[in-house]
């Protein structure tokens, strides 16, 4: 998992955003008319971002809180050669650990097409939320930021024992969750930030530790450039940087001592370390950029970034339960 990476794509992406405060609510779809294709599911789900976006939240995956959704058809009509089909879609908002439902709404939707499947197609593609979801997720807004008032502390404590042992994705998985209303949110922002500096820095003394095993093995000209360059994969902002910079300089000691006249080793050595300060002044760039850009870009990307790899995560790894189907 690079941090760092994604840290600066979603600066870049989002650096023009304006911050906002949302609640995380994650789509589950459950259908009872049987038969839908690959394609449909993933419109559906589309869909339910949409909607979810629209009542002013944000969607998540494996989330606690959830947006259910379950379709049914009522009738198909037949319109000279077109096929009408019309669904019911009912919402309901709850949460998908305790079994709770916070309220349901339904709504109406309808699609044409030349055949059954595109007449299908086209009315899923028509899923809205509307007036009445808008106020069923502003009521839930409430009993979803009283949970993390309540249960926020322990979630810290849970991703604090999570980053101890280095798990860093379910760590940010954890934090994500609380919304930026709760009382907890800003400790849990502090926590994505040490994510990021400790899988920084976590890599870099791995990295570090690499080279040094290689020089111990070889210290010689000939295994020069190879050091020199796993040593260049360390980000300057890394806490072991300046052990980094220390080895460089016994290496390049080391092989000028050996031999001063080894001209394709002394500059293989060069071409490294021009390619470790080339890093170390795109480095200095980045930060001359995150220092001109707003505060709240900053932190925005880093919150982008910090869901992006939440996300990732629990597509892998988080359990969504089923109890939304009963709702």
């Amino acid at each position: 998992m690079n941090i760092k990476k994604i840290f600066s794509l979603a600066l870049a992406s989002f650096s023009a955003l304006p911050l906002s405060a949302q609640i995380m609510l994650s789509p589950c779809f459950d259908s009872s008319i049987g038969g839908l294709t690959d394609n449909n599911m993933a419109i559906v789900e589309g869909r339910l971002r949409n909607v979810i976006s629209s009542c002013g939240a944000e969607s998540g995956y494996g989330g606690r809180f959830v947006l259910g959704c379950k379709v049914a058809a009522l009738q198909r009509e037949v319109s000279g050669t077109k096929l009408i089909q019309t669904l019911e879609v009912t919402f309901t908002i709850g949460d998908n650990v305790a079994n709770a439902c916070f309220g349901s709404t339904s709504v109406e939707c309808s699609g044409i097409g030349n055949t059954e499947g595109q007449a299908m197609t086209s009315a899923l593609k028509n899923i809205k939320g509307g007036p009445q979801l808008r106020d069923l997720v502003n009521e839930a807004k409430f009993r979803i930021i009283d949970y993390y008032e309540k249960n926020g502390r322990g979630i810290i404590m849970k991703a604090r024992t999570l980053i101890t042992n280095h798990n860093w994705e379910a760590a940010l998985f954890e934090l994500t969750q609380i919304p930026q209303e709760c009382s907890h949110y800003p400790e849990a922002l502090k926590m994505m930030n040490t994510v990021y500096e400790a899988n920084l820095d976590h890599d870099a003394a791995r990295i570090l530790t690499i080279a040094e095993a290689m020089w111990a093995a070889n210290p010689y000209p000939e295994n020069a450039a190879a050091v020199m360059a796993t040593l260049s994969r360390i980000e300057p902002d890394a806490a072991c940087y300046p052990k980094a910079q220390a080895l460089i300089k016994r290496v390049e000691t080391r092989v000028k001592a050996i031999n001063e006249r080894d001209y394709q080793d002394q500059k293989a050595m060069e071409k490294a370390q021009l390619s470790m300060e080339r890093r170390r002044m795109d480095t200095a760039a980045d930060i001359e950029k995150r220092r001109l850009a707003t505060i709240a870009a900053v932190e925005k990307a880093r919150i982008a970034a910090c869901r992006d790899v939440a996300v990732a995560y629990a597509r892998r790894k988080v359990q969504i339960n089923n109890y939304y189907r009963r709702w």
